[in-house]
């Protein structure tokens, strides 16, 4: 299986249990003039694994009820998703929205989107 790159992606994307919605600005000409579309789908209902790293962290004190998640989203190499959209995932009955402020890691197989979700617990 190693070194088949298709095989490799089919197999990858069978584990995908989410769908993610795109969520940023789109530029388009309009009669020789740019319009820009602030928040503009991008995707709809893309497969997608979503991964969190480590524990939510829970603020005390006054920002008691806040939370901030870092996560991975694993999805299709081709997608072209810039920096400062927001992404909505669904997975496993759980929606949740998230920031995406990098660049994508591609490889052959996937992408990933390094993300965050922060907001009332």
């Amino acid at each position: 299986m190693l070194g088949n790159p298709e095989l490799e992606r089919k197999w990858l994307e069978m584990t995908y249990d989410g769908v993610m919605t795109v969520m940023g600005s789109r530029k388009a000409n309009v009669d020789g003039e740019t319009v820009v579309t602030p928040d503009a789908v991008l995707y709809a209902d893309v497969p997608c694994a979503l991964s969190f790293s480590g524990a939510p962290n829970g603020e005390q004190g006054e920002d008691a009820g806040e939370i901030e998640y870092q996560g991975t989203i694993f999805c299709a190499p081709e997608l072209e998703i810039p920096a400062g959209c927001r992404i909505t995932v669904t997975q496993y009955g759980v929606t949740y929205a998230l920031r995406y402020s990098g660049e994508g890691i591609t490889y052959p197989t996937h992408q990933q989107l390094s993300v965050t979700r922060k907001g009332r617990a």
